[in-house]
């Protein structure tokens, strides 16, 4: 029985030494995904802004657009986007 203050003195430094792991893994997981929160915040908004700078910008409306609306709008920049194309490249037998 000489050992029971030894092994009671281990077991209690054991527990503290799991609790004060637990919480710094706890800690850390916590502040990861505040950081990764708050980066995807900053991205979302600079992405706003440069939304609102593009020239020829929509502007947002109270309500959402449905998707038909979506792919005529792309439809719509990618004929402007391919007109442009085409008036840069050099005609052909030039």
């Amino acid at each position: 029985m000489a050992d029971q203050p030894s092994s009671t003195g281990s077991l209690f430094l054991s527990a503290v030494t799991g609790a004060a792991l637990g919480a710094a893994g706890l800690t850390w997981w916590l502040l990861s995904r505040a950081d990764r929160r708050q980066a995807l915040g900053d991205q979302m908004r600079r992405l706003s802004k440069l939304n609102s700078l593009a020239p020829g910008a929509a502007s947002v409306s109270a309500v959402p657009e449905s998707l038909e609306e979506r792919v005529q709008r792309l439809n719509i920049a990618i004929d402007e986007v391919r007109r442009q194309l085409e008036d840069l490249s050099p005609e052909p037998g030039n």
